[in-house]
């Protein structure tokens, strides 16, 4: 069985290749604001059948026992939609 590749980007990555203003905190905050992100971070539905983005397992093994927690990625489609999305909220009147 083949699987196939995808390369994601944690929110820090996006919000720095997205150029936006006020690092990972804030667009974490920004996403869920504007609904991409449900309060513990992880994707709306619509976002992740539009691939926009995945959800991953991490085992946090410093507890005990330990436990898995979701870990939202962004896909290169979602981080190209989410680019053009932060330009043209934040961006786009300090060009023009």
């Amino acid at each position: 069985m083949r699987f196939k590749s995808v390369t994601t980007f944690s929110l820090q990555e996006a919000a720095k290749m997205t150029r936006f203003p006020g690092g990972e905190k804030k667009f974490a905050a920004w996403l869920r604001e504007e609904k991409f992100l449900l309060k513990d971070n992880i994707p709306y539905q619509k976002y992740m059948d539009r691939k926009w983005f995945i959800l991953t397992a991490r085992t946090i093994h410093k507890a005990n026992p330990p436990f898995t927690v979701g870990v939202t990625r962004i896909t290169c489609k979602g981080l190209y939609h989410l680019e053009e999305i932060v330009y043209n909220t934040f961006h786009r009147c300090l060009t023009n």
